[in-house]
């Protein structure tokens, strides 16, 4: 845990968060009593192995998977007391979410990759605000491209136009480099930072590796599903 209690200031608060996989004959815990609070604005390295439970946390955070037990509150919203339904909404907008394979559609161009969700949400002028937010990570040549079209870091780059470009509270990017070579990795992580400080948002990265970590304004190290240390840059 770190920081004030003032609920204002606080992005993500996680108390005694349990995840437990497999049957209740023979559970398995990923995560065993996390508590955490997530400040607004500030940029978080979740570290941790493979297998130390860092992508389940993430999932857990973003609502993607239901905690077993324990609160977590997210941009006010008690996460625990929502049904999927509601889950997807209160995600909607609010979390922008950036995972290692991309998830772009085969059969919609960047634009559409990137509009359609805003479309869903409601916006009015989703094409528009797409192509403004491909334009800003560089891809205003490759608008109309399909995913087959583009490289990895292309693609990545897609995918973190579609994350930002509905203005949200809290990002998350799982492993965000993990399927690109170095150069094009550290390219993508320069973007992520650059697009998290024009939504003044709230960054949190999952990754293995402690050189991205650094780069964060904190750093949360996981081990067996438990959280051991936890310190300020």
């Amino acid at each position: 845990m770190h920081g004030t209690t003032d609920q204002s200031t606080i992005a993500i608060r996680a108390r005694n968060v349990t995840l437990s996989l497999g049957t209740r004959d023979a559970p398995v815990e990923i995560l065993r009593g996390i508590d955490l609070d997530i400040m607004r604005g500030e940029s978080l390295a979740i570290l941790g192995a493979s297998g130390s439970g860092k992508s389940s946390l993430m999932a857990t955070l973003s609502g993607l998977e239901r905690a077993s037990g324990g609160e977590i509150i997210v941009a006010g919203l008690d996460f625990g007391g929502l049904d999927e339904d509601d889950l997807a909404r209160a995600r909607r907008g609010r979390l922008g979410i950036v995972l290692q394979s991309f998830h772009l559609l085969p059969t919609m161009t960047a634009l559409e990759n990137v509009a359609v969700p805003l479309e869903l949400a409601g916006f009015h002028n989703a094409f528009a605000r797409a192509e403004t937010e491909l334009r800003a990570v560089g891809l205003g040549h490759r608008l109309r491209h399909y995913p087959a079209q583009l490289s990895g870091g292309e693609q990545q780059r897609v995918a973190i136009a579609r994350a930002v470009a509905p203005g949200p509270d809290i990002i998350f990017a799982d492993e965000p480099t993990g399927n690109l070579d170095g150069s094009t990795g550290a390219t993508i992580i320069d973007l992520l930072f650059e697009r998290q400080a024009a939504a003044s948002a709230t960054l949190v990265i999952i990754t293995h590796d402690p050189s991205l970590a650094e780069r964060c304004d904190r750093i949360v190290q996981m081990r067996d599903g438990r959280i051991i240390s936890d310190r300020l840059q």
